[in-house]
């Protein structure tokens, strides 16, 4: 009678734990958190130009206003790095005292310089660079410090000149003009730059977005062949080494 008593009991207490197991499964482990790998940024602002050109042929060149633009892809292979990719616009420019051996004339080197040029520029880059930041987790902070570097191929996609003379200042002429590197990478107009610079990147509350500040230098590599009027032969024929600084102010999501 006892035995008999037992296993009723065993049956019972076996068809509850059934009944419990149904009514209440066991809650599924939590995802796995998703760290987005990837953002974008875009910066826009001023730009200070060093132009150097050949003495011999030219008085010193005087820097003009210039401006940037630039929008980046962002790769975070751990938190603190960042590869960057994108493609940039920029304008330059700068006016020189300079020869200008109209057709017919003769080419008399004598140092007279009675023609200032102004030289306006817009190029495009296609910069690939490493952000690094002196914080390894970024996730923590609200303001993060980080260096720059990196290559880009640089592309002129428009030049202007506007000649006068010094003397009377009648103007002499106005327009496109043609540029090509001295040491070029693919095409005449495609020349190397070497990129460095340093910024700060201040998050809005504990979002992924943040505003950023960034100095950022460029070095080309190759100087540039300034010819003057385009489509007349050797009307100028001067050599200008070209780098540049750029005060950008620049939004980044994700």
């Amino acid at each position: 009678m006892n035995a008999l008593k037992k296993n009723n009991q065993l049956l019972i207490f076996l068809l509850l734990l059934s009944f419990a197991a149904r009514a209440f499964p066991p809650i599924p482990p939590a995802p796995a958190v998703l760290v987005k790998k990837y953002g974008y940024s875009f910066a826009g602002g001023g730009v200070i130009s060093f132009f150097k050109v050949d003495t011999r042929h030219s008085e010193k060149a005087h820097m003009l206003p210039g401006f940037s633009g630039i929008f980046r892809l962002e790769f975070y292979p751990v938190s603190n790095v960042h590869i960057q990719m994108g493609f940039e616009l920029m304008t330059q420019a700068c006016k020189f005292n300079t020869y200008y051996f109209a057709p017919g004339y003769s080419q008399l080197y004598d140092r007279s310089f009675g023609y200032e040029h102004t030289l306006r520029t817009m190029e495009l880059y296609l910069p690939i660079t490493a952000r690094v930041a002196f914080n390894p987790n970024e996730s923590n902070e609200h303001s993060i410090f980080y260096l720059i570097g990196g290559y880009a191929p640089k592309i002129f996609i428009n030049s202007s000149t506007n000649v006068v003379e010094k003397d009377n200042g009648k103007g002499i002429w106005g327009g496109s003009t043609e540029l090509e590197y001295e040491h070029h990478f693919i095409g005449l107009q495609t020349g190397n730059v070497m990129i460095a610079g340093m910024g700060l990147d201040k998050r809005f509350g504990f979002t992924e977005k943040f505003l950023s500040y960034e100095i950022i230098f460029r070095y080309n590599l190759s100087r540039f062949i300034y010819k003057g009027r385009m489509g007349i032969e050797n009307t100028n024929d001067l050599l200008i080494k070209n780098c540049c600084v750029n005060f950008q102010i620049g939004y980044r999501f994700q």
